[in-house]
C-alpha cells in the first residue's frame, strides 16, 4: 500500500465516524 491509499482510508474511515456521530446526536435529540 502507498502512502496516498494509506491516507485515502483514514479519511474514508473519518467521514465514516462523523457519519455516525451525526446519527448518534439526531437519534438522541
Amino acid at each position: 500500500m502507498s502512502l496516498v491509499d494509506i491516507i485515502i482510508l483514514i479519511l474514508k474511515l473519518i467521514v465514516a465516524v462523523m457519519q455516525l456521530l451525526d446519527a448518534v446526536l439526531k437519534y438522541f435529540k
